[in-house]
């Protein structure tokens, strides 16, 4: 498959870029690891006159730990994530699920920011963030605007971002007490292929480390973008751990009637609503377990 004739630019840094994409419009696309907008340009999906390429973007490529938050680069691939100590003290659920992203080789090109951009609902990495109530910083030209994760999505393929705009950062609030993070993935084969259902489960204790403060779960593959089971979520909030391992059943049924799957060649919307309900209860009971094991969470 022949891609056709383009005219490339590479930016020299974020300012370049934006001034670039405003000066070009809709004839523009950005560029990052390219593991989506190439396979979409072979298969003329998307057909742009100009190619940005933000491959100097160095600036963009971080993880940082700035007070009561970590801020994580747009660029940052996603075998760094996996592998970046801070995430893995903070955040591991993060970085299991990037680790399930396509092949190593993939792993080792596409970027965080890609991946939400392209606005997949069964995206690895989106579950993850919903449950940790990720938020996001726009960049266009002169101004940044942000924004809860949550509103970033508005249908498959499609986000909030602007034809002048690029995701530049993702910010995770650190917690204040114990939390635990579990996620779940079903795929057809061990690797290098889409998610047909994901589950995200994240917990955090209250301070006293006797009850759970809050608790969230992102579902991915089961809607039209990723979502959040926010009715199920709210059933475990402030329960003991015997309290918690008696709800998680209804918590499953309810997290169940948030997704709207749809059957399709991979997999039908009875089968994965069948597994969002398992998924829900088997990573509700480990986290549950993990979190009232004096010493398990992290902090």
């Amino acid at each position: 498959m022949r891609i056709r004739p383009f005219e490339y630019y590479a930016a020299e840094d974020l300012k370049d870029a934006l001034e670039k994409l405003e000066e070009y419009g809709l004839q523009a696309k950005a560029l990052a690891g390219g593991t989506d907008l190439v396979l979409a340009m072979k298969k003329k999906k998307i057909l742009p006159g100009r190619i940005i390429s933000l491959h100097k973007l160095k600036e963009l490529e971080y993880v940082r730990e700035s007070g009561p938050e970590v801020r994580i680069g747009a660029l940052m691939k996603h075998a760094d994530l996996a592998a970046n100590p801070i995430l893995q003290s903070r955040f591991p659920i993060l970085c299991d699920a990037v680790a399930l992203i396509g092949s190593w080789q993939i792993r080792n090109i596409a970027t965080i920011g890609g991946n939400l951009c392209t606005a997949s609902p069964a995206a690895d990495s989106a579950g993850p963030l919903l449950a940790l109530d990720a938020r996001v910083v726009i960049a266009g030209a002169g101004k940044e605007r942000e924004l809860p994760l949550a509103s970033f999505f508005k249908g498959p393929g499609e986000t909030v971002l602007k034809p002048h705009e690029l995701l530049k950062e993702i910010v995770l609030g650190i917690p204040g007490a114990r939390s635990e993070g579990c996620y779940l993935k079903l795929m057809r084969k061990r690797a290098v292929d889409l998610s047909l259902t994901g589950v995200a489960f994240y917990a955090e204790m209250d301070r006293e480390g006797k009850r759970l403060a809050r608790a969230t779960i992102g579902l991915g593959g089961v809607a039209p973008t990723p979502i959040r089971a926010v009715e199920a979520e709210a059933l475990l909030n402030g329960l003991s751990r015997s309290e918690a391992v008696e709800a998680i059943p209804e918590v499953a049924k309810r997290a169940v009637a948030a997704a709207r799957p749809i059957s399709d060649v991979r997999a039908s919307a009875e089968y994965r609503r069948t597994i969002v309900e398992a998924f829900v209860r088997r990573a509700g009971e480990k986290i549950v377990a993990r979190l009232f094991d004096e010493g398990k969470g992290h902090r």
